[in-house]
């Protein structure tokens, strides 16, 4: 038999983002209280101020409050993971059922998936995402992350709806989907025992992909400085500054923005290369399973 490599890396990869996410934080070279290191004295009586560079206690540097990169970065692995999963989760429990009952291609449920696809299709993504999320009466309110998932997640559902419709349009004509028909089967009968489950590999790999990009996505909002959730936080002589309040590399991303106009991309080197990692896996797990699905069905 032959192995499925690009699928038994993904796994690999993907087992290694979990224990990351779960028991990173929980590591002995890992300060899961992310601490500032406010200054340090050696052994000559001299005193060191951050950002500290790499050593053995901060293996990837310091930020400027003495806080150890790599420990940001594994913190906010879960959350970050979290968050991804969630958008994406969000847009298929919509987009499935919508694609699924607009399958015929008439009736309500295919006016609003064209519509919903029409709106959004014409805009760019970030674009699209950065206008909604910035919208005044998110911009403090405390669920901001959950509407942030919901917003997210609403701007794709149009194109896996339509997606998922087109396939079932082709499934539809199927002589076992006519039978199934002829035996009485009304459309949501019709939708559970013969359109989901031949629907559900393309559905599964689809869904690691959008995993993948819905990663990238973050990671242009943080290039972009837009936080996912913030607050204001007043400065020195009273002026206010819009912060982040979360540990997800969104955030770290967009907290470390004006480090690339000075030109010193030490501190983003790290998270980028976190969420190139996250990319890269969801990309070689959806392309394993499809080569998996496919070499099932090609044995049947």
């Amino acid at each position: 038999m032959k192995i499925n490599w690009t699928l038994k890396i993904g796994l690999y990869m993907f087992a290694f983002l979990l224990f990351i996410a779960i028991l990173g934080p929980y590591l002995p070279f890992i300060d899961g209280k992310l601490q500032q290191d406010k200054y340090r004295i050696d052994e000559e009586r001299n005193i060191t101020l951050p950002p500290y560079e790499r050593s053995w206690k901060n293996l990837l540097g310091s930020d400027r409050q003495g806080v150890d990169q790599l420990s940001k970065i594994v913190v906010g692995a879960k959350d970050t993971i979290s968050i991804v999963f969630a958008i994406v989760l969000v847009r298929y429990a919509i987009a499935v059922p919508l694609g699924l009952l607009a399958y015929k291609r008439r009736g309500p449920f295919h006016l609003l998936l064209s519509g919903w696809n029409q709106v959004f299709s014409s805009l760019p993504t970030i674009f699209a995402a950065v206008l909604l999320m910035n919208l005044p009466f998110l911009l403090l309110r405390d669920d901001r992350l959950a509407w942030v998932i919901f917003i997210l997640a609403s701007i794709e559902v149009g194109r896996v709806a339509y997606i998922v419709q087109q396939q079932a349009g082709k499934l539809s004509n199927e002589p076992f989907v006519e039978a199934g028909t002829a035996l009485g089967n009304n459309q949501f009968g019709l939708i559970k025992r013969y359109y989901l489950p031949h629907l559900y590999p393309e559905i599964v790999v689809n869904f690691c992909i959008d995993l993948s990009k819905t990663m990238l996505l973050l990671g242009q909002l943080g290039i972009l400085s837009i936080f996912l959730t913030q607050e204001w936080v007043q400065q020195f002589g009273g002026a206010m500054l819009l912060t982040d309040t979360g540990n997800n590399w969104t955030n770290l991303l967009a907290q470390h923005r004006g480090d690339i106009l000075r030109n010193n991309f030490s501190f983003i080197f790290y998270p980028v290369y976190a969420i190139m990692f996250v990319i890269l896996t969801f990309n070689i797990l959806g392309e394993g399973l499809k080569k998996h699905y496919n070499k099932r069905i090609n044995a049947n």
